[in-house]
């Protein structure tokens, strides 16, 4: 039996994350998914315990005096975490992973596990077409588009930390791509 591997996908909001993850779990039934906690709104689209845990913000800080993340960060005013429980919930299912978090979360689960992690990038077409994208979303008004415009292209910088990096033109194009790089480091994985 190979040892197993967590695949961290990160990119700027609006990016495609989300959708891009879905679709490989749609196609590879072998990764399972990482769920990370947060305590922004849900979106329409999502399902608590599937794409997110939505919980309160104060139950998250509570949460976190407690010590139950392995990393959390605060990201536009909501918080985002990785619970133990979970990290270790996955690991004795023996199954590789993947996890959506930004780059300051990738860093520390990089450092805390060094072994069999590998970031993935995503990156937007252009800025331009992450602005489209923001807008219509339909959620944020022009001051908040701004902001977000600003931290996009300081995550974009984040990309040499990164052992992948992929441009998302379309969702199944780009979950393809990702799929042959996985399935490549699978191939060098070391039996445990």
């Amino acid at each position: 039996m190979r040892e197993t591997n967590l695949f961290v996908v990160s990119g700027p909001s609006a990016v495609g994350k989300t959708s891009v993850v879905n679709e490989i779990l749609k196609r590879d039934d072998s990764l399972s998914r990482i769920v990370t906690y947060t305590t922004r709104t849900k979106r329409e689209s999502e399902k608590h315990g599937e794409d997110y845990f939505f919980i309160a913000k104060k139950d998250f800080l509570s949460a976190a005096e407690r010590g139950d993340f392995v990393e959390f960060s605060e990201v536009y005013g909501n918080y985002y975490g990785i619970a133990f429980s979970t990290l270790k919930e996955k690991m004795k299912e023996g199954k590789d992973a993947v996890l959506v978090i930004n780059w300051e979360g990738f860093l520390k689960i990089k450092k805390a596990l060094p072994k069999n992690v590998y970031g993935i990038f995503i990156l937007p077409p252009s800025i331009e077409e992450l602005e489209r994208r923001i807008r219509s979303r339909g959620e944020d008004s022009p001051e908040t588009i701004s902001r977000r415009m600003v931290l996009a292209a300081n995550d974009i910088k984040k990309v040499e930390f990164y052992d992948f990096s992929f441009k998302n033109f379309d969702i199944e194009t780009t979950a393809g791509d990702i799929l042959a790089t996985i399935d490549e480091i699978r191939q060098k994985s070391p039996i445990a």
